[in-house]
């Protein structure tokens, strides 16, 4: 059933006339693909297991190649790369897992609504890609300094590698999710929920939210570390701004030449 339901989604008029257990099918299938493509890239990073933690202890090293990171556990050692693994394997497989949702979602969907959404999918990974690469080079080294620096002579540095990568991983991630503001607000102007006007006439408000958001998700609290992470944040907001008014022009365009 299953596999019959995959060739049906090719084609839109008979996705349409699935029933609730053939469409269940289509999921399970779906589904299935993507923990298969989590799991296979996940074993290929764990091969690269070293370099991959190299990679995410250079902000620490390149602070103080003389700290070390602890462990707690006789098996923590082995969690730890399980989890390395695990997160690699997700984010080298979120394209094809992007894929798997799309084919699931598209033939639900009216041609204008897929001609719409089919552009959409690779900004969201770029996005999401540069937020985490903005954070690791130019936030995390950063939060490092300011944090270990506050300590000094006073107090015995001990570093676990637990906290220690989640700490990494958690502000990445937060980048991440934050530089995906032009996706969600382009969304909301092609729903006509926003307006490009509104957006620009409450700027003053939104860089207010984005500096509380930058104190909270920033783990240092200082003045420098906020504007590091508010500013990029401030021109995604800006560039929004513009993608809703290209495409409020577009849509008076179309209601013009419909009318």
């Amino acid at each position: 059933m299953g596999g019959d339901a995959v060739r049906d989604m090719h084609d839109p008029e008979l996705a349409r006339r699935m029933t609730f257990w053939q469409h269940l099918g289509e999921l399970r299938v779906r589904l299935f693909r993507s923990v298969f493509y989590v799991a296979v890239l996940g074993c290929v990073a764990w091969f690269y297991k070293g370099l991959i933690l190299d990679a995410l202890t250079l902000p620490l090293d390149s602070y103080n190649d003389d700290l070390r990171l602890t462990l707690l556990a006789v098996q923590e050692a082995f969690l730890l790369y399980v989890r390395i693994a695990t997160y690699c394997g997700v984010a080298a497989a979120s394209p094809l897992i992007l894929l798997e949702a799309w084919g699931f979602v598209a033939p639900a969907l009216h041609p204008r609504e897929r001609r719409m959404v089919m552009p959409v999918l690779p900004v969201v990974l770029l996005l999401f890609i540069a937020g985490v690469l903005f954070i690791y080079f130019q936030l995390v080294p950063v939060s490092i300094s300011i944090l270990l620096g506050m300590a000094g002579d006073r107090f015995e540095l001990v570093l676990t590698v637990d906290k220690y990568i989640n700490f990494v991983l958690g502000l990445c991630m937060a980048g991440g999710i934050m530089f995906e503001m032009p996706v969600v607000l382009a969304i909301l102007g092609s729903l006509e929920l926003v307006t490009a006007r509104g957006l620009w006439q409450r700027s003053n408000l939104a860089i207010v939210i984005l500096l509380i958001l930058s104190a909270v998700i920033t783990p240092t609290g200082d003045a420098l570390t906020m504007v590091l992470f508010t500013l990029p944040l401030l021109l995604l907001y800006f560039a929004s701004t513009l993608v809703v008014w290209l495409i409020e022009r577009r849509n008076r365009r179309k209601h013009a030449q419909q009318g």
